[in-house]
């Protein structure tokens, strides 16, 4: 159960004084958890009738205006539009040390968006007169809505993400502000002496009664220990709201900062020696593969033309049906990650595809959450992203060579799991692959490349000393595959000891399950497309 919070100011409070003190303390909270490199994320929600903007800028006017970003959040741009409703979100948040302020944020647009795409049934109960905090959290809920299965979908991926990110360290302060109905009324002639016009439609009674249920049941959902909620009730005193959510706020980051050296100090009392990998090969799905399996070149040569001539059409069609589609590629070093993708690029039109080879992350990737830095590939309606290397990092390198802690790569297995279901949620087609050869083989390539002049650039010392640790890989893949191949993101193993082999399984997988997500029965056009 939400509790409503209540300042504990005195009776005869001087609230412009109270402002002025929690505005310092402000800027001294902000420089400090600059300094410790926290992550803050403040979401202000509530009715339009209640002084939000302006309560917002009193909070942000003490701040270093170098150490936050503000964003309001209006209906998407046709760009944002394009893409996974959460991602949207996940690209604004702050990095190490800065904080991000929302003005409304996932929910109110998550709401609004839902409440257009089943209008004819949102919102029809009706609240009693009764306008009390009590009121309001025992009423029955208009359960033909809040039931629904996209309203729990809704509501799950608002906790997953605020888990994702407070899991990763950033602190999330939730505030939303109410108003019983003297107060919105009061604020209702203040707005028409203001504005000669009706600034928003939903701030109406009769909008506020429909969707007060949904509201509540919303905020009880996502009340977490994690990101738990502040319900403020506005009073016509805007000072006085002002001070109350400043306290809030200063409370909060306050604790944060307390949690941050308080971790650290157990921390550096502890043993700090990374703990030694040593992972057991147990027997798993790699296991079962069957690595014999191959072509010659003329079935080669026959299954590769037919099956680009089919992909270039698939992935037109895609296009003119706004169908995004995600490719993972991984696999051992050499296993043909490179030239399957490059059979599968022959055949698309450049303008809908795009490659993204993925490094080592950066100074400014290290400085968010690991995610991060794959949002800006993903891609948008009728688009195709290929990754040549992925998330998938967290839990094999940077797992293997002690890149991340212990508990950041379990809980990835979860993170990634809630990362593509996001997607598959929005209709984005996702197929991960993993090139699979032998130990053997791998030599043999390796061998083969570095005594190619055109193809010695391939091999590193990393590659080698990767091959020095293939049993922790092989160990840690079986486990990935295991705990991350899902019903609408698989992992498709791909038997590579034969190149052709490969590139045919790659590409037939593509085109299947292209046709099967558009069940399309157009009659094949002529697609030219370049040979092998």
């Amino acid at each position: 159960m939400v509790s409503e919070y209540k300042p504990d100011f005195p009776e005869d409070a001087d609230f412009e004084k109270l402002i002025d003190k929690y505005g310092e303390e402000l800027g001294v909270l902000q420089r400090e958890a600059h300094e410790l490199d926290i992550p803050i994320i403040i979401v202000f929600e509530g009715w339009y009738d209640v002084f939000i903007g302006e309560v917002i800028n009193r909070q942000l006017l003490p701040l270093d205006s170098r150490g936050f970003d503000f964003h309001f959040t209006d209906a998407p741009t046709s760009e944002e539009n394009k893409i996974p409703f959460i991602f949207r979100f996940s690209q604004k948040i702050p990095p190490k040390g800065k904080i991000a302020v929302f003005d409304r944020s996932w929910y109110m647009r998550g709401l609004i968006e839902h409440l257009l795409n089943d209008s004819d049934i949102f919102g029809c109960s009706n609240l009693s007169k009764k306008s009390n905090i009590e009121a309001i959290f025992t009423e029955p809920a208009n359960k033909e809505i809040i039931n629904s299965p996209k309203f729990e979908r809704m509501i799950k991926t608002f906790n997953d993400f605020e888990k994702t990110l407070s899991d990763n360290g950033t602190y999330i302060i939730k505030i939303y502000l109410g108003a019983r109905k003297e107060t919105r009324e009061e604020s209702h002639k203040i707005w028409k002496k203001i504005m000669p016009y009706n600034i928003d439609k939903r701030s109406t009674e009769k909008i506020y009664k429909k969707d007060i249920h949904v509201i509540k049941e919303v905020i009880e959902k996502t009340n977490t220990e994690y990101a738990p909620w502040n319900l403020y009730f506005v009073d016509k005193n805007i000072d006085e709201v002002t001070a109350g959510t400043m306290q809030i706020i200063t409370q909060q980051i306050k604790k944060a900062i307390f949690d941050v050296k308080s971790k650290r100090a157990l921390e550096e009392n502890s043993v700090c020696a990374l703990p030694k990998q040593n992972l057991i090969k147990t027997e798993g799905p790699l296991d079962l593969v069957d690595l014999s399996k191959s072509y010659t070149k003329k079935e080669y040569k026959e299954k590769l033309k037919k099956y680009q001539k089919k992909l270039a059409f698939l992935h037109y069609s895609l296009y003119l049906n706004k169908k995004p589609m995600v490719l993972v590629f991984e696999g051992w070093d050499a296993a043909g990650k490179g030239s399957s993708i490059k059979r599968i690029v022959q055949a698309m039109n450049p303008r809908y595809y795009r490659v993204i080879p993925t490094g080592s992350p950066t100074d400014v990737d290290q400085k968010y959450h690991y995610l991060w830095r794959f949002l800006d590939g993903i891609p948008p309606c009728g688009k195709t992203s290929i990754y040549d290397r992925s998330w998938y990092g967290r839990v094999m390198v940077e797992r293997i060579e002690n890149f991340c802690a212990e508990d950041e790569w379990k809980r990835a297995y979860d993170e990634i799991n809630h990362f593509e279901k996001v997607m598959t949620n929005d209709g984005v087609i996702v197929i991960k692959f993993w090139m699979h050869i032998s130990k053997e083989k791998q030599y043999e390539r390796f061998v083969a490349r570095s005594l190619n002049p055109l193809k010695q650039w391939k091999l590193t010392d990393e590659d080698w000393r990767n091959r020095e640790k293939w049993d922790d890989y092989y160990a840690a893949v079986n486990e990935m595959i295991e705990k991350t191949s899902m019903k609408d993101a698989p992992w498709v193993i791909v038997e590579a000891n034969d190149k052709y082999y490969a590139r045919i399984k790659v590409l037939k997988t593509i085109v299947e399950r292209i046709e099967e997500e558009l069940g399309s029965k157009m009659e094949e056009m002529d697609f030219p497309v370049i040979g092998d």
